[in-house]
Order: C-alpha cells, then sequence, then structure tokens
C-alpha cells in the first residue's frame, strides 16, 4: 500500500515537472506561448488586473459612502443638539 502511494506521488511529480518545462503541453495558461510584444498578452495581463482591482475599488467605494453617510449623521446630531 505504501509503495503504491510513492510510486504515485512519484509519478505524479515527473507529470508535473514534464508540463511545466513544455508549456505547449500545460494549455491551461493563455499566455505561455504568446510573445510579450503580442497584443493577446498585453490584452489578457489587463484583463488580470482588472479582475484583480475591482474587488478591492467595491470595497473602498462602499466603505467611502458608508463614512460619509455617518459624517453626515454625526454632523447632522451636533446640529440638533446646540440649537
Amino acid at each position: 500500500m505504501m509503495r503504491s502511494t510513492k510510486l504515485t506521488a512519484v509519478a505524479t511529480t515527473i507529470a508535473s515537472a514534464i508540463a511545466a518545462a513544455v508549456p505547449r503541453l500545460a494549455n491551461a495558461c493563455a499566455t505561455c506561448g504568446l510573445a510579450d510584444t503580442d497584443q493577446a498578452f498585453h490584452a489578457y495581463k489587463t484583463s488580470v488586473v482588472f479582475m484583480l482591482i475591482s474587488p478591492y475599488v467595491s470595497f473602498a467605494a462602499i466603505g467611502g459612502v458608508t463614512y460619509l453617510f455617518y459624517r453626515r449623521s454625526q454632523r447632522q446630531d451636533r446640529n440638533s443638539t446646540t440649537k
């Protein structure tokens, strides 16, 4: 049992190393076979950046609006108590 587990681990490691060494075998990467000057490479890279940034921008926008509403309510509370 232990021997078959070790054999499976070694086979998986070797197959992964071969797939990583030859990008044509690993077709999961959209930019592996593209040159740095290719427009498709730039498009993929830009789209990934937008997908990574969008949750942070959304969180910051919601947080900013929440903070502005909070500050506005605090200001109104202060003005109503001083009158």
